[in-house]
């Protein structure tokens, strides 16, 4: 099962919006972003959050999480962790990038914690990130940008199918940026540590 989950960053695109909604069974909305997910005529699932910043709820499940200053992680982590209790297999996060660093940074560092529970994806309108920790193929068109970004120090890694093939250490910095496939799949062999992956919105 698919879920989509919907944050309060800077909102996706319409086209973008509708190209997910087309494939997910469960759509989870943080309570910050019931604004400006309402007004893209979309209607959740779930409502999620302590309810400080909703507004009109539309009809829906609402969980209401208590107040602020009584909870250990946000909004996006608890829309997660949701969907994975409901069966989630593929999650894909929307809004959850722009607008505040540090939630950008929080949302990516998501991604990291749960990845191996669930296919999930970070996704605006310009790109999108998974995180793999073992060897990981990486359908997509030739031509593509692809960024290889460690995330922990011990990456050790070969590839094929990127204008720049990387092969042993590839340590935190900008190495691994703006690369290039060259084929329909990039093989990632992922030895060790931990790997954002990150192309251009559209690719698989």
């Amino acid at each position: 099962m698919m879920a989509l989950i919907l944050c309060d960053g800077e909102p996706p695109s319409r086209e973008l919006l509708l190209h997910h909604l087309q494939q997910t069974s469960l759509i989870v909305c943080t309570d910050g972003a019931v604004g400006w997910v309402g007004a893209t005529g979309c209607c959740p699932d779930i409502v999620i959050g302590d309810m400080d910043s909703a507004g009109m709820l539309p009809e829906c499940e609402v969980i209401n999480s208590g107040p602020h200053g009584e909870q250990e992680n946000s909004d996006a982590e608890k829309a997660v962790l949701l969907a994975l209790e409901r069966g989630a297999e593929r999650i894909v996060v929307l809004g959850a990038t722009g607008r505040r660093l540090d939630h950008t940074l929080g949302n990516m560092w998501l991604i990291a914690r749960y990845h191996r529970r669930a296919d999930l994806l970070l996704v605006d309108d310009f790109s999108q990130m998974r995180v793999i920790s073992e060897p990981y193929t990486l359908s997509c068109k030739p031509g593509s940008l692809v960024s290889l970004v460690p995330l922990t120090c011990d990456v050790t890694l070969d590839t094929e199918g990127l204008r720049w093939p990387l092969h042993g250490a590839l340590e935190q910095g900008t190495r691994g940026l703006s690369n290039e496939a060259t084929a329909e799949e990039v093989f990632i062999d992922l030895h060790s540590g931990l790997l954002a992956v990150i192309t251009a919105t559209g690719v698989a």
